[in-house]
């Protein structure tokens, strides 16, 4: 049986996928994520300053997040390499349409908070994050 695999096609790497589900490889001597090998393997260093970006994503069939199956492509032509800012700003367009935050939590009136940079960020996550870091003090007094 021959696999044919078309280039507009994502190239999933359902392996092995990290906790925040990047498809990772063993590659010199220490866990890598998956894309970042295959475009070091293909165009070499990735210059400190930049980050691979994945522009296979479809808001349309994923709100991304941890269980956005975009993260374990490996397609080379799904790959930009930009700086992280715009990676975000490239990804902040999906966040207004986001039903729900990256832990499944509703984004609704009651459930959203806006930063002073305006960033929309999840209430229940803040405060069970909160929760997490008092918890963690009291521990440690």
């Amino acid at each position: 049986m021959e696999l044919k695999i078309k280039m507009t096609d994502c190239i999933l790497i359902p392996a092995s996928l990290n906790r925040n589900g990047y498809g990772q490889l063993f590659y010199q001597g220490k866990n890598q994520r998956a894309h970042r090998v295959v475009w070091m393997r293909a165009n070499g260093p990735i210059p400190k300053n930049k980050v691979i970006d994945h522009i296979c994503h479809d808001p349309k069939k994923c709100e991304g997040g941890i269980t956005c199956s975009h993260r374990a492509c490996i397609n080379l032509e799904h790959m930009r390499l930009t700086t992280q800012q715009e990676n975000i700003m490239a990804g902040l367009h999906n966040i207004d349409n986001r039903s729900h935050c990256n832990q499944g939590h509703p984004f609704i009136k009651e459930n959203i908070m806006v930063r002073k940079s305006g960033k929309r960020e999840c209430s229940q996550c803040n405060r069970e994050r909160s929760r997490r870091n008092w918890a963690n003090r009291k521990v440690g007094a």
